[in-house]
């Protein structure tokens, strides 16, 4: 079967079936109509093949749903050349990409030692990637002059997908003003993911591995360091919020590297920089610290809590780099920054907001900050005797938002230290059924919101929600609702959680 042909014959709004089957391309399927191409009955069963030696689809308006896409292959090339620049398996514009697996793409630098953007996938223009699978990509890589494996741009989205197991120079996920939802990225070389702009929330981001050693490749127009940022590298004003930061390295921020950028609401354990023994710290003028987090210049620390991390130099914790200029200034605010190696912070200050954080060193005790033990448990929230509690700094950006989990940021007036606000366990105190109407009690926290629930079957898993979300203004709460009788009902409350 010619798919080429395929797609030439289709009109605007068709849907072009594939057939189980291997197709093996000689030439880059090109899709300039708004069709979309669906394996039949599913990835497993329908593959396109590059061959190691052509990209396998370049598409505009078009959508993929249901395939493998394996061997396609880019090469960099000058900054003005789109085609290679972008996309070894797929280069998509203003697109839809679902339920896909991309697996065994590759692309190498061209000329300039320009690398293209995207091994596996090059989305861009408003284009929405979800529930896809990337895996193996660049698998035969060295970690020098390996492309990213996904790239998304200029407005796109991509969302509950899975990156894992792959080779690259630069980010596994490389996002330049876009938005990254619930995706797991783990298990790559040498760095998880690059945020250039854009937002990302909601995902795991761990097990990744960035470079030990002192080196730095273009990237577009850009230079973007592999030695900076094991699990994510944060620059140009990105947002990354909610997210689970964990067992990465790299030489410099193991967990994360922020430059001009903001994290926020994150969990940062366990994470290392380290150094090869022929570029030991200060070689090249490039140090090895931040085990957790390294902060340069104009970037944010807020609301994370920063725990266990380790750095083979001096500062496990969280070290920044700031300039006199007050334009670059370093906010680091409302953080738990304990059982890291080393210091938890450096000690030059230079322009810093620094202020309303639990810091296990015990100094710089000033402007709200703590030394007392936070008392987290074995989740880590807080313990309700926790010094942490109530005693961070309320900012704009908490209104309408959650804590690392979802649930509202600030409960009972101040904001807690940490990524997790602390919450009363959840318990439905008191059931009353009369003249069809039933009445529940529940403990609760201040300024949380929660959900009635109700189900006639437990076995079915399948909730409904009964009345509105109800605020709490005190520790016990109640809610009355008119309900059907039934011979029998069960009910539950859940926190109301934010998108």
């Amino acid at each position: 079967m010619n798919i080429q042909a395929a797609v030439d014959a289709a009109s605007e709004g068709d849907t072009i079936y594939l057939a189980d089957h291997t197709y093996l391309l000689k030439e880059t399927i090109t899709v300039d109509k708004a069709i979309t191409i669906k394996g039949f009955s599913g990835p497993d069963g329908c593959v396109i093949d590059g061959r190691h030696n052509v990209r396998c689809f370049e598409i505009n308006d078009a959508n993929l749903v249901d395939l493998t896409i394996q061997h396609g292959f880019v090469q960099g090339g000058f900054l003005g050349d789109p085609a290679r620049r972008y996309g070894g398996g797929v280069y998509a514009r203003n697109c839809v990409i679902s339920n896909c697996v991309f697996r065994e793409n590759g692309g190498n630098q061209g000329l300039h030692g320009i690398l293209p953007a995207g091994a596996a996938l090059a989305a861009r223009d408003g284009s929405v990637v979800s529930d896809c699978i990337f895996y193996d990509n660049n698998k035969e890589g060295d970690g020098f002059s390996d492309p990213s494996t996904v790239h998304v741009g200029n407005g796109s989205l991509i969302e509950r997908c899975t990156i894992r197991n792959n080779v690259t120079s630069v980010g596994a996920l490389d996002c330049d003003y876009s938005t990254v939802v619930q995706c797991q990225i783990y298990s790559n070389q040498y760095r998880g993911v690059t945020m250039i702009g854009g937002t990302m929330r909601d995902c795991q981001i761990f097990d990744n591995e960035g470079s030990p050693g002192v080196v730095a490749f273009t990237v577009g127009s850009a230079v973007r360091p592999s030695n900076q940022g094991g699990g994510v590298h944060i620059s140009e004003g990105g947002v990354v919020t909610r997210c689970l930061i964990q067992n990465n390295g790299s030489r410099i921020g193991g967990g994360a590297y922020i430059e001009n950028g903001t994290l926020r609401n994150c969990l940062v354990l366990d994470n290392l920089s380290h150094y090869d023994p022929e570029n030991p710290p200060g070689s090249f003028g490039v140090p090895s610290d931040g085990g957790g987090a390294y902060i340069q210049g104009r970037g944010s620390l807020e609301n994370c809590t920063v725990l266990g991390n380790l750095s083979s130099h001096t500062t496990g914790g969280v070290f920044w780099k700031s300039s006199f200029d007050p334009v670059d200034e370093t906010v680091i605010r409302n953080n738990i920054l304990y059982s890291n190696s080393g210091f938890n912070l450096p000690s030059e200050a230079f322009v810093v907001t620094l202020e309303h954080n639990c810091i296990q060193d015990g100094i710089r005790l000033t402007n709200g900050n703590i030394s007392s033990d936070p008392l987290i448990a074995a989740d880590h929230r807080l313990s309700e005797s926790s010094p942490c509690r109530n005693t961070g700094s309320n900012e704009a950006w908490m209104t309408g938002s959650g804590d690392y989990a979802g649930i509202t940021r600030v409960i009972n007036g101040d904001v807690d230290m940490g990524a997790l606000e602390f919450v009363v366990p959840l318990v439905i105190t008191q059931i009353q059924y009369a003249g069809g109407q039933v009445t529940l009690n529940w403990t609760s926290s201040p300024g949380a919101a929660y959900q009635l629930e109700g189900t006639d079957d437990l076995s079915a898993n399948s909730w409904e929600k009964v009345g509105a979300a109800v605020t709490a203004t005190g520790t016990v709460s109640s809610q009355t609702e008119a309900v059907v009788p039934r011979l029998r009902r069960f009910y539950r409350y859940r926190h109301i959680l934010f998108e």
